[in-house]
């Protein structure tokens, strides 16, 4: 009993110390002969071991975006473009998804208006919105819809949707920015 006493201390001490759990303590403790100092001494090892296995990972993600920025989203209309490095275009794809009625209209409108979405690594371009452009008018095509038909229809059903909202309903992106996103 006193020997478990004398145990619970010294776990008390090291955890005082290290800030660590009592099974950390209690192991390390172990794996020092019983030695308060030495099993301290070794809970700093391990957490420098710990440190280095993070700059290494540290290291590796740095290396991936220096490679991913090499890779960039360019955005085109009419004469004007605009690039944009990979991983900010997916970060913002991704803040996008939290409002999806704002992340479609902003697609549809890229397809209406003849927005380019070209993906670029180094010498090699591959364009996003041209195939998906080709199958809708293959898709309209099949059904005998033709552009002007399609407009109209759009423009009636816009009219009768802004007609029924009332403009205190719209959308402003309030909580879009909000902290708790991050």
């Amino acid at each position: 009993m006193e020997h478990d006493n004398e145990l619970l201390a010294k776990v008390d001490e090291v955890r005082r110390r290290k800030k660590v759990s009592y099974e950390e303590a209690r192991r390390a403790l172990e794996a020092t002969d019983y030695n308060t100092l030495d099993a301290v001494v070794y809970l700093e090892s391990m957490k420098g071991e710990m440190y280095g296995e993070l700059r290494g990972y540290k290291e590796k993600t740095v290396e991936s975006i220096k490679k991913t920025t090499k890779e960039t989203v360019e955005f085109s209309f009419k004469d004007k473009s605009f690039d944009a490095p990979l991983p900010a275009a997916l970060i913002g794809t991704l803040l996008l998804a939290r409002k999806p009625k704002l992340l479609m209209t902003l697609a549809a409108g890229a397809l209406a208006f003849g927005v380019d979405v070209k993906l670029k690594r180094g010498l090699k371009e591959t364009n996003l919105t041209k195939p998906v452009r080709e199958k809708i008018k293959e898709t309209a095509n099949a059904f005998g819809l033709d552009k002007n038909k399609v407009s109209r229809k759009i423009d009636d059903l816009t009219d009768k949707i802004h007609f029924k909202k009332d403009l205190n309903e719209e959308d402003n992106l309030e909580g879009y920015f909000s902290p708790d996103i991050y």
